[in-house]
């Protein structure tokens, strides 16, 4: 299983497959094995363009093994993490993560196949909070979820919180995300957001050079 395996996937179906089988081995075949620095990058990022004083609550779309979460919880110690997935054996995975103090990374884990509308704020028959932030890596590019979830999900946050999200850059205007952020711009929904292109992969990895653009951004409506 690789990159393509990923870009492959078209269907939710799909998703639990593939990750299904590739939970176990995904941090050493992926994360290690291709230098994948996206995670603590946009963890960095996070940390320094969203205000201490003022989060409490993040979720994590589309957390996987929870290599984001891991990097944030080092950078903000009391900041609480929930993680939503597809995968119920990514979940695991990540469930077994531990901060520095030896306490869980992740406050909740939530299996959860988000191209269905969480209606009044409800999944998997459990209440779902709504959030001070947002935080995705690797989730919204071809293949996975498309600009129309990535709208939907904007509610999940309060309104003046704020998103931070990584979109593949080579397909952030090709699959529609560009013009689905304008748009919520324009109804006023969110902030204009600011951008910025970042290495998804380290020196080493035979894809380096693959981008992914960061949105950041607020709830204003």
């Amino acid at each position: 299983m690789d990159l393509n395996d990923a870009y492959a996937v078209k269907t939710p179906q799909d998703s639990r497959k593939l990750y299904s089988d590739w939970a176990a081995t995904y941090d050493e075949t992926f994360v290690k094995a291709n230098a994948y620095v996206y995670p603590r990058t946009i963890a960095e990022h996070f940390d320094r363009h969203t205000p201490t004083d003022q989060i409490k609550t993040v979720v994590d779309i589309g957390c996987g093994t929870g290599v984001v979460g891991k990097f944030l919880s080092n950078l903000r110690h009391q900041i609480l993490i929930d993680g939503f997935d597809i995968s119920p054996e990514m979940l695991t995975q990540a469930s077994a993560l531990k901060r520095l103090d030896g306490s869980p990374v992740y406050r909740d884990l939530i299996e959860v196949d988000l191209t269905q509308e969480m209606t009044q704020n409800r999944t998997q028959d459990r209440t779902v909070d709504v959030f001070d932030s947002m935080i995705s890596a690797g989730t919204f590019t071809h293949g996975h979820l498309g600009p129309k979830t990535l709208v939907s999900l904007i509610n999940l946050v309060r309104i003046g919180g704020w998103l931070v999200i990584g979109i593949n850059a080579m397909h952030f205007s090709s699959q529609g995300f560009a013009e689905a952020l304008g748009s919520a711009v324009e109804s006023k929904t969110i902030s204009a957001p600011t951008y910025t292109d970042v290495q998804i992969y380290g020196p080493t990895s035979p894809h380096f050079g693959d981008l992914a653009r960061i949105a950041t951004f607020q709830r204003t409506a």
